[in-house]
């Protein structure tokens, strides 16, 4: 248990380290742009939203997303001379029709997108809204479900259903506590007062999370520094968990 608990703090980190060559840059941008206006992102925001990025890198690890190579080797055939074809058995449209084979699975991916509802209105206010915060659990799950079309898994509506419903949740939760954290809300959160002033990179911070977290899992993590730890993780422990 020690060792299984031990290297999964060891990848997770990884993929977080993953995000760096596209978190970085647009930090120190967004550090410009908000110096100009006068806000000051605190450090509490800063520690926030990197353990906001960590999980999601760990959602889409076990979601499965492929990688740029995946794409590029068009390993699964989806590329065709004649346009995309995508394998009717890897799609599936109809909802709750995996249902009769056990709740575990929804229950997997509602509890897996809980932290999202729940983190989104407490680190920026203006997910407060909860058709905000809805809009943001749909496009993250569909890029997500959108994406396994390109590696093999089954892109499923229940998924994207379950994701959403999971996001929700974690907004109604933050809601019955918002009281008890509403002190600890305003020293890290982003204000939504003067919204249009706001430089776009502030403004839609969260759009570039997300996009930094799938990149650096995309273009970094699976390409490179997968091939590179899983090997030296298994040397050490004998198996390892991806």
């Amino acid at each position: 248990m020690f060792f299984t608990i031990l290297m999964f703090i060891i990848m997770s980190i990884i993929w977080f380290i993953s995000t760096l060559p596209f978190l970085i840059p647009y930090h120190l941008l967004l550090t410009s742009q908000s110096k100009k206006i006068g806000y000051k992102l605190s450090i509490g925001h800063i520690v926030v939203v990197c353990i906001f990025v960590y999980y999601l890198t760990g959602v889409l690890s076990f979601t499965g997303i492929p990688s740029i190579i995946d794409i590029v080797q068009n390993s699964f055939g989806i590329v065709t001379p004649k346009g995309l074809n995508f394998p009717p058995d890897e799609i599936n449209l109809i909802p709750f029709r995996w249902l009769a084979e056990g709740l575990r699975l929804y229950i997997e991916n509602i509890l897996l997108f809980i932290p999202l509802g729940f983190m989104l209105p407490f680190i920026w206010k203006k997910y407060e809204v909860l058709w905000q915060t809805a809009l943001s659990g749909i496009t993250f799950s569909l890029i997500i479900e959108l994406s396994q079309l390109f590696n093999g898994r089954i892109t499923d509506i229940d998924d994207l259903l379950m994701n959403t419903l999971g996001a929700l949740i974690g907004w109604v939760i933050f809601r019955l506590l918002k009281k008890h954290l509403a002190k600890l809300q305003e020293k890290v959160s982003v204000q939504s007062a003067n919204i249009e002033k706001i430089p776009l990179l502030l403004r839609e911070e969260v759009c570039f999370y997300m996009a930094g977290a799938f990149a650096g899992m995309f273009f970094v993590f699976y390409p490179f520094l997968r091939s590179l730890f899983i090997p030296l993780l298994r040397s050490l422990f004998g198996y390892v968990i991806i």
